[in-house]
């Protein structure tokens, strides 16, 4: 189920490490939509770069990670739930239900839904 997918995802993120054009903010988010048997997009970035600003050239490149998202062909929702993914401040993000979930360079970091309103959402 979505449940069990978000909580692997979120194990996998807070056991592993982040690296920049292997499992970086985005790529992280790119893997769990893929998991989920939405189209992978990772391939065509990872191992392209290794550091924040290979990543920026990317996010630029595809206009933002907005742009990147839309890549899969996943739709964009008014109404998000848990498993769909969102952007907080520009950056992937998981949505929990309660929370939304972040993988970055100094680890996973999760931020009450109630304190910060993302404005886009994607269906996973």
């Amino acid at each position: 189920t979505m449940t069990d997918l978000v909580e692997q995802t979120l194990h996998q993120w807070r056991q592993g490490s982040h690296v920049w054009g292997e499992s970086d903010c985005m790529l992280s988010v790119g893997d769990y939509i893929a998991a989920a048997g939405h189209k992978d997009v990772t391939g065509v970035f990872r191992g392209t770069y290794d550091d924040e600003e290979g990543a920026y050239d990317h996010i630029d490149a595809n206009d933002g990670c907005e742009g990147l998202i839309d890549m899969t062909g996943i739709p964009r929702t008014d109404e998000p739930q848990r498993g769909d993914v969102t952007l907080v401040q520009g950056i992937g993000a998981l949505c929990t239900g309660h929370s939304y979930v972040l993988r970055l360079e100094r680890g996973v970091v999760e931020i009450n839904a109630r304190l910060y309103q993302p404005e886009v959402f994607w269906r996973v």
